[in-house]
Parts: structure tokens; sequence; C-alpha cells
């Protein structure tokens, strides 16, 4: 693999911004656009989170279910080129979970492996493959 360029690591870094961001303040369209169509979100519920509309709901539910009192902080971001393509992008970074209502704490840490997919001057993720350090927040689906 080879290492991304300064400008995409940049692009790559904002995009996790706002994923935290969007999650955090339950803007689950945002959220979801940030996605593909039909992107996955695998590990933090039983079954694979499929698809813009589940992931919007993620967004929304888990900021109506903790009154907007979590936060997401991703760190240590490496991305590389898949071989052969400077379009897709294996991003890998840690992402601290911390709760602020009425049991304040650590909430999860979570090992993340990304691909995004460029679309325009931007990405897209394709797919988030968490590991998580605590059991999973349950979300209704």
């Amino acid at each position: 693999m080879t290492k991304v360029t300064t400008d995409d690591w940049v692009a790559i870094s904002d995009h996790l911004g706002r994923y935290c961001w969007f999650v955090d303040e339950g803007m689950g369209e945002e959220w979801a656009a940030l996605w593909e169509p039909e992107g996955v979100f695998i590990g933090v519920t039983p079954e694979p989170i499929k698809g813009r509309a589940a992931l919007s709901f993620v967004s929304t539910s888990t900021y109506e279910q903790l009154k907007g009192r979590l936060r997401h902080i991703a760190a240590n971001l490496h991305a590389d080129y898949a071989d052969g393509t400077r379009d897709i992008v294996h991003a890998r970074y840690y992402n601290y979970v911390s709760r602020w209502d009425d049991t304040p704490g650590n909430f999860t840490f979570a090992i993340c492996r990304m691909t995004l997919v460029r679309d325009g001057d931007g990405w897209l993720i394709r797919e988030n493959n968490v590991e998580l350090f605590a059991p999973p927040l349950q979300v209704a689906q």
C-alpha cells in the first residue's frame, strides 16, 4: 500500500471530523451523506447497518437515547491507497467515545478500519468495520 498524499489525508481527516460531529449532534441526514448510498457499518450492532436510511437512524436514535451527551474523538489516523488506485483508501484510526449525561465517563473505545472511495473532490465511506472494547450501544432497528 502507498501512503495517501497530504491533500487526501487532510480531506479524509476533515471527513472523520464531520463523521464524529454529525453523529454526536444527531444530524442523521448529514451523517448518512458521508457514506456511499449502500455504505455498511459493521461492529456496533449485532448485524451490519446498511444503507443511508439505516445509517441516518443510528445518528438520530443515539442522539435521542443519550440526549445529545455522547462525544466521539477520532485519533491516530493513518491512511493508504488501495493497491493500484488512488480512488480507494484504507484508513485506520481509534475512536474514543465518552458520555456526558447523568453517568459521565468512558463509553467505549474502538479500533476502526474504514474504506473510503473518492467522490469528486471528496470522499465517501464504503465501509466502517469497528472492533469495540466495550459492549455496543443498543440501537433500536
